[in-house]
């Protein structure tokens, strides 16, 4: 059991290394513009037939990744596992969830990716309370946020058609962002990619108490 547990541990850091450094070069393949046309192309054919069914579950789907939102999903999550005693497993995500923000902000001030055109869009975005400024638009923080938390249920859980409704929830949500418009593909590989990292940090020890 403890040798499977440190070959578990040890393919979980792995594969938050190779996520981190998929992240990084993804970033700066974003930042030299080389993205922009592709970007352009995935997001005209995921808008090339549009419908008002399309538009509303878009909405609905982006809506649950909304910062509002995350932060109920994170102290619920965080309470029931200091509550079952996986303490260390709790601060962990807490401290991913934190840290992977600030890293969200700091990008999307100084990391010059080409901004979405004017009437991109295809209806409003939700208007959060809470709003922050910033210069451009990478990472996702929808795809971002997320990634983390709905990965770490889908983890979490051995409901094997919860883990089913998770996987289409997140499916959905970051193919929303592009149908809307309110993002390039690039942005939501990104932020899923920063997401995807950070759970397999957190998860990465076979002792989860």
């Amino acid at each position: 059991m403890v040798a499977l547990g440190i070959l578990k541990s040890s393919r979980c850091y792995l594969l938050f290394w190779l996520l981190g450094v998929a992240f990084v070069l993804l970033s700066a393949a974003a930042a030299t513009g080389w993205l922009y046309g592709p970007d352009v192309l995935i997001m005209q054919a995921a808008q090339d037939q549009p419908s008002d069914l399309l538009d509303a579950s878009s909405r609905f789907f982006s809506t649950l990744g909304t910062l509002e939102l995350a932060l109920i999903l994170l102290l619920a999550l965080v309470a029931g596992l200091y509550k079952s005693g996986r303490r260390r497993l709790a601060g962990r995500l807490l401290l991913a969830f934190l840290v992977t923000g600030l890293v969200e902000y700091l990008l999307k001030q100084f990391l010059p990716v080409p901004l979405i055109p004017p009437g991109s869009a295809r209806t409003e975005d939700f208007a959060p309370l809470v709003t922050v400024d910033h210069s451009y638009p990478y990472p996702s923080g929808h795809a971002l946020r997320s990634t983390i938390l709905l990965g770490s249920v889908y983890l979490l859980s051995g409901n094997s058609i919860l883990r089913a409704g998770v996987v289409l929830a997140l499916l959905g949500l970051l193919a929303s962002r592009i149908y809307l418009g309110v993002h390039w593909p690039s942005d939501v590989v990104g932020g899923a990619l920063l997401g995807a990292a950070a759970v397999s940090w957190v998860f990465g020890k076979e002792d989860l108490a």
